[in-house]
């Protein structure tokens, strides 16, 4: 697993850093520092070089490293622009210039041109020359602008072929809200690009296309390119970034890895000038595009190039839990999948990031500090029966194997940043770089603080009461407090150390030369034993060693290297001792990619590698994990190798790696050692605990997990000697050997070492006769794969035997081997991609076993067996066959086998294993095996049980049966509630019988038998029973019974009871009476049901009834229901001002919008004064934009809906509601249409028609085509209606007729909007047809369809041409100030 380290840079630093990226050169940082500095630290945060200082005291702008040479070009606030050499460390400055502060700066791909842009507008072009000195080439000016944007675009050889060539910038020249994107070269030409009428958040050169993307402020991103007729730039498309709708904050960086995968970190609550445009954008590969909202949980990726978007979702985990501030997370993305790495905490709000030279390495700026993280590899260490594991960054955890009992893992806390770790004979060690620090571990696994020293070393070690740690040319030697002890000297010839590995008595160390030496520790003093020698050929030492292993012995040291750009390399390197020159394993032949390595503990000559799949086959038949379904993670597996001197590395076999395994932290034949959780319940009645190390079988020792150590030892030897090709050796190591289940492990070895001569012998002792009768007959094939497959299958290696069939490109045989073990999916898929000779056959042999029907023969029960478990259809009848001979185990493997779980139950029963088959009953949740199961208790007598199982199958009645019958009345009621309407009245009847009668009432009425629960009720005076009955009954089916049941709770003095009978029975005055009488409180819902239906009455008979209910009511001071129910207006508003509650106020006010408050004032005055009154200004703005909507909907007068669109806009102000701002950003939208609309109405009356004209046209493109009225605050109908009019009384009906076609097309209906017989002439006028589709439809009188318009409700009869109203019914002052406390201004029509 590998984290994140981080280091802050010390000192007062800026906001600005970046890294330098230049091929060939270490990795620098360039940071700002306060006041007028820059500072150049390395990978770790440490300072380089003397700092780069401003003479004239400026503060640093901007910073960019040259792409291709050690150059750092720096631009400062005064408008200076200097050139830093980090080669010889000189600085070169121009400042005549740019005169204000460099806000933009940008290298080309190149490095031929600079460009720089300044908030004064100017843009300048600058090269280099011999010294590294900055030359200025051009400058442009944009008056009045700044420049905000400035990407470098392509470079270019002119038409001319002069041998120059031409490098060009786009920029953004930003003012007054609107930003102008331009172009502009080294050769002193520009030109503009595009206008856009927002800030340009983003701007991105599209290289691959020769294209510019363009994100605004909105977040539409636009495509911008060259028309290729008239080369001038047009818009391409257009899209709309989602913002999402969650409060985390964003910021995105990507870089590109070796291997070709786009990286993303992100980072939660930072603030950064892009996050307030609304998120970021960036390119994240090839043709793709990411981008990241603060609102969003996510990075959406789009791709220009096949068109496809996806998203990338974050797991973004609770900083504040953890201290940090902001938390970075790192995602590899590939496609539309994506890896999470773990996330970095920083202790500020992140400012900031970007990419060093790849992947491994980034910076995070802070307001407080600049942080290096650098991505490494968390340590382990197997030694001494002890395995430590680094869990994160300054946490251990540290458990015994050897243990005996197993006991839970310690932890260590540390408060360093630990770097390495290292354990011997109960003692830890963990350094951070500056620090070293020892633990003693306890027999409890208890970790105590030993002692602890400063050091500097990168790399240590330690043995019993020795440390070892590198320094320079030499190797320290010293005890637990940091003292020396002896030196052990390195040569120049040799280089410094820079890598420790102690393994039992030998300590490895390499140089930074590639020089491996080996020295044996055990003695006081350590002396030579191997080396030094080249660890890393001479074709690959240009690789960096970053691991190394030694083994046991002290004789070979295993290494891992990575490339010069941190890239992991596909090769295993060991330096042996007796050879001249180092020892290569290539595993990307395989397609695997080594990561971990490890020495077996006993075994000098075995050695462990974990590695990864780079690449699979596109068939995944070979493949079990993605036969099984496989994982989004990477696979992982464990290559077991042995070295040899004289034959080299040697590949054992490959053993796929569970999931959830971390890694591989130990090697100690016969098993793999892996970190990975796992649950331990330790003997003795111990706690359970979970355990971070789990031991894994090698598949070569299968079975052997408890065999003797001489036995162990000899198939190790006999696994080296095959391995080596020494036969006789092989089989003398194995001699003595008769365990039948040793020959099979070394018959499986055979078969992966591809050695059937070995195989042939391992079969002879296993007698396994089928096996060696297909060795011979395997002869025949002429493909070595294909023969060693057919001895894999009938050795059960079927997994195997489909790669070796697939290596050999036998699909015949591997269609013969898939039909066989009843695959018939894939023996039909090979059949097609592969064998389509036999598709035919493989078809109708799918056929025969699919449909046939064959006769079961007791055959030989070994053979037999195999078919059943192969042919899955065969498994039930074969199971039956075994158990009707007795064979109860075999047969109960088969049915599991096949998934008949009532036969499984049925045979734990017969075998009397009661838990096992109440364990399957519940795995498979099957009603049948819970019935089966429940027969078995009853026939045992153990009732509890067999009622328990009866009620998990639903068997209900045999579950009552069992009750009544041993008297268990507890169970009783609720397995009756659950059953058939007759045994509820038969346990109903038994009930009564012993006295409990609320039980039976309740029964015999979920039983039918209503009128005998009722009267059981009666008699044992049960209320609540009744009650409860009573409530499942509707009123309707028996009145009279609730008028029996309102008499019986009367007698009892039960008289809220009584009137809900009576109010059931429909006696509303009867139950009125009696909440009068003895003072029943009258609650909401009892109001409601009291309330007679409108048809089920006349409606003057139910007003009396809803004045009485308002009336006793009100007597009982319940004003909100009597304003509820009593009807009358006057009533209401007097209830509301005398009740003075919220909750009255709005009931009120919502109760006086359903009246014609139009053409009543003093209802709209009570309105918004009950709104008022209940501060409900969210709603009070919702009745005025109701009043607006009204007046443009019905007499299209905009100048009084602008009046109390504004009093809406007033009213909301005051409000607190979560969707305010939404909502006022809307209206005042809406105000801002119909203002102008207003404004247009008004200079076309008074003869402005031309700038009428403009503002109309500018409205119809500011409303989108699919946009709703009610969304713009105007009807576009209106706004066309306004210029067909003009332009029909300028006599030019041909501008109208485009009008009217432009309304047709955004399918507006004509009618409402202009008159008829003005749009016949116009066509008229034009020589055109009205057609009956064109033919607007007439105008419905509403007198035709029955209704009466008010007079004063009546709009005008004809619409001026100016939108007018001929009418004089306009009042003077439309919004009125109210005397009323708290009362806005109010709104009512003339």
């Amino acid at each position: 697993m590998e984290i994140y380290y981080t280091n802050k840079v010390q000192g007062r630093t800026g906001t600005v850093a970046a890294w330098s990226k230049a091929p060939g050169y270490p990795a620098l940082l360039a940071v700002a520092l306060s006041p007028n500095a820059i500072g150049i630290y390395n990978q770790e945060g440490k300072s380089l070089e003397p700092t780069i200082k401003n003479v004239r005291g400026s503060e640093c702008s901007r910073l960019a490293w040259h792409p291709i040479q050690n150059l750092l070009a720096i631009v400062w606030k005064d408008g200076a622009v200097s050139f830093w050499n980090a080669d010889d460390r000189h600085l070169e400055e121009d400042s005549k210039i740019h005169r204000t502060v460099i806000s933009m700066i940008a290298w080309n791909a190149s490095g031929e041109r600079l460009a720089t842009g300044d908030d004064n507008g100017r843009i300048s072009f600058w090269k280099t020359d011999r010294q590294m000195r900055p030359i200025h080439v051009v400058s442009y000016d944009e008056a009045g602008c700044k420049i905000k944007q400035l990407v470098m675009g392509p470079t270019e050889a002119p038409a001319d072929n002069t041998g120059l060539t031409v490098t060009t910038a786009y920029y953004t020249a930003n003012s007054e809200g609107k930003s102008l994107i331009k172009w502009a070269n080294d050769q002193g030409y520009s030109g503009a690009v595009q206008e856009m009428t927002e800030e340009v958040h983003t701007l991105i050169y599209y290289a691959e296309k020769e294209q510019l993307l363009v994100v605004s402020a909105s977040c539409t991103l636009s495509v911008l390119g060259k028309d290729d007729q008239t080369g001038n730039w047009v818009a391409l498309s257009k899209m709309k970034f989602a913002t999402g709708t969650g409060g985390g904050s964003f910021w995105a960086a990507v870089a590109t890895s070796p291997d070709g995968l786009g990286i993303i970190a992100t980072t939660t609550d930072a603030v950064t000038n892009m996050q307030e445009a609304g998120g970021c954008v960036v390119w994240a590969g090839n043709h793709t595009l990411a981008s990241a909202s603060e609102k969003d949980s996510m990075v959406r990726m789009f791709n220009f190039d096949t068109e496809d978007n996806y998203v990338l979702p974050l797991t973004m985990p609770d900083a504040a839990a953890n201290g940090a501030v902001s938390r970075v997370t790192c995602l590899a993305s590939d496609d539309s999948t994506a890896t999470e790495h773990p996330a970095v905490g920083v202790n500020n709000k992140a400012l900031s990031m970007e990419w060093g030279c790849g992947p491994r390495l980034m910076t995070v700026v802070c307001a407080d500090a600049v942080n290096i993280c650098r991505k490494t590899q968390l340590s382990h260490k197997c030694r001494d029966g002890y395995v430590v594991i680094q869990a994160a960054v300054d946490q251990v955890m540290v458990e015994s194997i050897d243990a005996d009992p197993q006991r839970p893992p310690g932890k260590l806390q540390t408060e360093m940043q630990i770097m390495g770790l290292d354990v011997s004979k109960g003692v830890l060690l963990v350094w951070s770089g500056s620090r070293a620090e020892t633990y003693k571990v306890t027999d409890k696994n208890e970790v105590e603080v030993a002692s602890s020293f400063e050091t500097t070393s990168k790399s240590l070690a330690i043995i019993n009461d020795s440390i070892f740690r590198t320094a320079d040319h030499r190797i320290e030697v010293v005890n637990h407090t940091g003292v020396v002890k002896q030196t052990l000297s390195f040569d120049d010839a040799q280089g410094s150390p820079v890598l420790l590995d102690l393994n039992k008595d030998f300590l490895a160390a390499l140089t930074d030369r590639n020089i491996v030496r080996v020295f044996k520790v055990a003695g006081r003093d350590a002396k030579p034993h191997a080396g030094p020698g080249a660890i890393l050929p001479a074709s690959h030492s240009h690789l960096k060693v970053d691991c190394i292993r030694v083994n046991g012995v002290g004789t070979m040291v295993a290494a891992l290297a990575t490339s010069p750009d941190a890239a992991r390399e596909p090769t295993l390197f060991v330096y042996f001792s007796e050879l001249s020159t180092p020892l290569v394993y290539d595993f990307s032949k395989d397609a695997k990619l080594p990561q971990v390595i490890c020495w077996d503990v006993l075994e000098p000559k075995l050695l462990g590698v974990q590695t990864m799949v780079v690449s699979r086959e596109d068939d995944c038949l070979d493949d079990p994990t993605a036969a099984a379904g496989g994982t989004t993670g990477p696979v992982l597996e464990m290559a077991a190798l042995f070295v040899s001197g004289d034959n080299g590395i040697l590949l054992q076999e490959y053993q796929h790696l569970s999931p959830g395994t971390s890694g591989v932290v130990g090697l100690a034949a016969p098993f793999l050692l892996l970190h990975k959780k796992s649950a331990v319940a330790p003997a003795g009645g111990a706690a359970p605990f979970t355990s971070n190390v789990t031991r894994l079988l090698m598949q070569g020792f299968a079975g052997m997990q408890d065999a003797d150590a001489p036995t162990k030892r000899a198939l190790l030897d006999f696994s080296y000697n095959l391995a080596m090709g020494n036969m006789d050796e092989a089989f003398r190591s194995v001699k003595a050997i008769k365990s039948v289940h040793v020959w099979e492990n070394m018959a499986h070895l055979c078969i992966k070492n591809k050695r059937l001569d070995v195989a042939e012998h391992c079969l002879g002792n296993m007698q396994h006769a089928r096996g060696a009768r297909a060795l011979r007959e395997a002869k025949g094939i002429e493909e070595l794969d294909a023969r060693v497959a057919a001895v894999a299958v009938h050795l059960g290696m079927l997994e195997d035997a489909k790669k070796l069939y697939i290596a050999a490109d036998r699909y015949d045989l591997l269609n013969h081997l898939l039909c066989a073990c009843g695959q018939w999916d894939r023996a039909l898929e090979v059949a097609e991609k592969h064998d389509r000779i036999h598709l035919k056959s493989t078809h109708y042999t799918y056929a025969q076993a699919e449909h046939a029907c064959h006769t079961q023969h007791p055959l030989d029960p070994l053979h037999t067996d195999c078919l059943a478990c192969l042919v899955p259809s065969h498994r039930p009848r074969w199971a039956h066959f075994l158990e009707s001979h007795g064979q109860l185990p075999r047969a109960l493997e088969c049915y599991e086998k096949a998934g008949d779980s009532l036969s499984v139950v049925r045979i734990h029963c017969h075998s009397r294993d009661f838990a096992a088959a109440e364990e399957e009953v519940v795995r498979s949740g099957d009603m049948a095996t819970a019935f089966h199961l429940a027969r078995q208790y009853e026939s045992q007598d153990r009732i509890q049980e067999a009622i328990r199982y009866y009620t998990a199958s639903k068997r209900y009645s045999h579950g009552v049966r069992l009750a009544k019958l041993h008297q268990l009345d507890s169970d009783l009621m609720n397995l009756a509630l659950k059953s058939t309407p007759v045994v509820m009245v038969d346990t109903a009847d038994y009930l009564h019988e012993r006295g409990h009668y609320d039980k039976a009432a309740t029964l015999y009425m979920k039983g039918g038998k209503l009128k005998k629960a009722v009267e059981m009720c009666f008699s044992a005076n049960l209320f609540d029973v009744l009650t409860h009955i009573t409530d499942d009954l509707k009123s309707e089916q028996n009145p009279e019974l609730y008028v029996r049941c309102a008499e019986f709770f009367m007698t009892h003095g039960h008289n809220d009871k009584a009137v809900k009978m009576l109010i059931a029975a429909g006696q509303y005055s009867r139950a009125l009476e009696l909440c009068v009488e003895h003072d029943v409180t009258i609650s909401e819902d009892m109001a409601e049901s009291m309330t007679p239906d409108k048809a089920a009455m006349p409606a003057e008979e139910r007003n009396l009834v809803l004045d009485r209910i308002a009336k006793v009511c009100k007597r009982q001071g319940s004003f909100q229901l009597a304003a509820k129910k009593g009807g009358d207006t006057e009533k209401i508003v007097f209830f509301a001002g005398v009740s003075r509650q919220k909750e009255i106020y709005l009931m009120a006010a919502n109760y006086l919008q359903t009246l014609d408050w139009h053409a009543d004032p003093e209802v709209l005055k009570n309105i918004t004064t009950f709104y008022t009154k209940a501060q409900a200004y969210d709603s009070l703005a919702a009745f005025y934009e109701a009043c607006a909507q009204i007046e443009i909907d019905e007499y299209r007068d905009y100048e009084k809906a602008l009046q109390a669109m504004r009093e809406a806009c007033k009213q909301l102000g005051k409000s607190k509601s979560e969707g305010r701002e939404a909502r006022l950003a809307s209206l005042s939208s809406r105000i801002g249409l119909t203002e102008s609309f207003v404004r247009a109405r008004v200079l076309n009356t008074s003869g402005a028609h031309g700038e009428a004209l403009a503002l109309c046209n500018e409205l119809l493109n500011t409303i989108p085509t699919d946009g709703q009225d009610h969304d713009a605050g105007i009807r576009v109908g209106d706004v066309f209606a306004l210029m067909v009019e003009h332009w029909w009384e300028a006599r030019n009906p041909m501008e109208a007729y485009k009008l009217i076609e432009a309304m047709r097309r955004r399918e507006i209906i004509i009618s409402p909007y202009l008159d008829q017989r003005m749009v016949e002439d116009i066509y008229r006028a034009l020589g055109l047809e009205v057609s009956e589709e064109r033919r607007p439809a007439a105008l419905v009188s509403p007198k035709a369809l029955g209704l009466e318009v008010p007079e004063e409700r009546r709009p005008a009869a004809r619409v001026s041409p100016h939108g007018q109203r001929d009418d004089d019914d306009t009042a003077e002052n439309d919004f009125v100030e109210e005397e009323v406390p708290e009362s806005p201004r109010g709104y009512s029509r003339g």
